[in-house]
Order: C-alpha cells, then structure tokens, then sequence
C-alpha cells in the first residue's frame, strides 16, 4: 500500500487477540486511517454505530449469533466488511458473499489493502 491510501477513513477492528489487534491498528494508522479497536462482540455493535465508519474487519467467528448481529447491523449501515479469520470461512462466504475473508495467517499489510481496495 503506497502512502497514506486511507487517510480520513475510520476503520473498525474486531480482534480478541491483543497482539494481533496492535499489528492490525498499526498497519492501518499508517495507511493513514482512524482505528476504532474492539477485543469484544458488545464493543463492536456499538463501535459500528459510529456515523463516520468506512469499513471494518473482522475476526470472529461466523456461526455465533452475536457474530451475525455485527455483520447485519454493518451491511444495514453499508459499511463494507472483511473477515480476517482462523476458522472456517464456508459459513462466511455463505452468508455475507460480498465480506472477502482472509486467513489470519495473512499478513496484516494484506488485510489493509484489501480494505482500501473494499472502498475504492
């Protein structure tokens, strides 16, 4: 990613995982973007209501019903999403055709692109 490709975009994180939430909000605060981070499903329900989100990324897991409020409460606001998962993604693909899912094994400059190539 060349430059500050987000600048002025906010951009929601899902992870539990502390040290991969810090890779993801890095990469994206250096693309230039706002990161609003959230370690649990209630956090991100509210976080997505933020008037200013541009997308988001996820990793959760697809077949938990709270997972399935984020990605509704997200696709109704048209806030564009992104898995970024360890587990099976059938069900992901299934349900929010239009989410890209990458693995989480990804590198987290990858799921940045993806995200700026989401909103262009």
């Amino acid at each position: 990613m060349a430059g500050l490709a987000l600048r002025g975009r906010s951009i929601l994180v899902v992870e539990e995982e502390p040290h991969v939430s810090r890779q993801l909000v890095e990469h994206f605060r250096r693309a230039g973007a706002v990161v609003f981070a959230a370690g649990r499903l209630r956090d991100a329900l509210y976080l997505a209501e933020h008037p200013a989100l541009s997308a988001a990324v996820l990793n959760v897991r697809v077949g938990n019903d709270n997972t399935g409020h984020v990605c509704r409460r997200l696709s109704h606001l048209g806030v564009p999403f992104v898995f970024h998962t360890r587990y099976d993604t059938s069900e992901a693909s299934r349900r929010w055709p239009a989410a890209p899912v990458l693995s989480k094994s990804d590198d987290s400059a990858l799921v940045v692109d993806m995200v700026a190539r989401l909103m262009h």
